[in-house]
């Protein structure tokens, strides 16, 4: 784990030496109230920073999210971003989560009309994914598929193909976050909203980060039928 220098403390106006963080990719450092997160890509850094400052503005209700906190440079200082710490821990609360998330998106349909450059053009293995998941791409276009462990998961993937319904013509893309589960905090201790980090942001219908929720709740949280009837049955609900 590679700590954040001296200069970049500097250029967030930190004067806490930082600790590591657990959780995540283990990347992560605290620094009193102060999240230090390495960047990925710089430009999407860059734009989740100006979203967060553009949705804390609006005071949502149900949900909030970290400030980030600018350098001379913007919100990436040498490959470093800095948040405000939200207190709290991930909990199985799947009603609340799904509020939080109608909430977050129902603010960045409105904040964020077109699709950002960065997503036409990041490359990793979860895009990859995502693209080939909505056929923008077949399988054979990606590098490196681990043939050994899609050989595992094909039968599961051939009974999904033939479950798969057409999407609903009125349903259209915008910003969401992708990987809500496991980022949405609770404080018992205090009388705040859920709190949403880490935002992974993809160009998709905003009901699909509602069935990414559900389906994690059903392969990770032990939930079963309940869910599915909470969530709805309808054909929207066969996202």
């Amino acid at each position: 784990m590679t700590q954040p220098a001296s200069d970049v403390l500097e250029a967030f106006g930190i004067s806490t030496r930082p600790v590591p963080v657990a959780g995540g990719r283990n990347l992560c450092f605290k620094a009193g109230d102060i999240i230090l997160k390495p960047s990925d890509d710089d430009q999407e850094a860059e734009y989740v920073g100006s979203l967060c400052h553009s949705i804390a503005a609006l005071q949502p209700t149900n949900y909030y999210v970290p400030e980030p906190i600018t350098s001379q440079l913007g919100y990436v200082y040498k490959g470093w971003t800095a948040w405000t710490f939200l207190p709290g821990k991930s909990e199985p609360n799947l009603e609340a989560m799904l509020e939080a998330c109608r909430g977050f998106h129902a603010d960045t349909a409105t904040l964020s009309t077109e699709k950002p450059e960065f997503l036409k053009q990041r490359l990793d293995r979860f895009t990859e994914a995502d693209s080939v998941t909505w056929e923008e791409k077949t399988l054979d276009e990606v590098a490196d598929v681990n043939t050994e462990i899609l050989s595992i998961i094909q039968p599961a993937l051939d009974q999904l193909l033939k479950l798969r319904k057409p999407i609903l013509a009125d349903l259209k893309n915008q910003l969401i976050h992708g990987d809500l589960t496991g980022n949405v905090l609770f404080d018992a201790d205090t009388n705040v909203p859920p709190g949403i980090i880490d935002i992974t942001l993809y160009w998709r219908p905003a009901l699909y980060a509602e069935a990414i929720i559900v389906a994690d709740g059903l392969a990770w949280l032990g939930k079963g039928a309940e869910l599915i009837e909470a969530f709805g049955t309808d054909e929207t609900a066969a996202l």
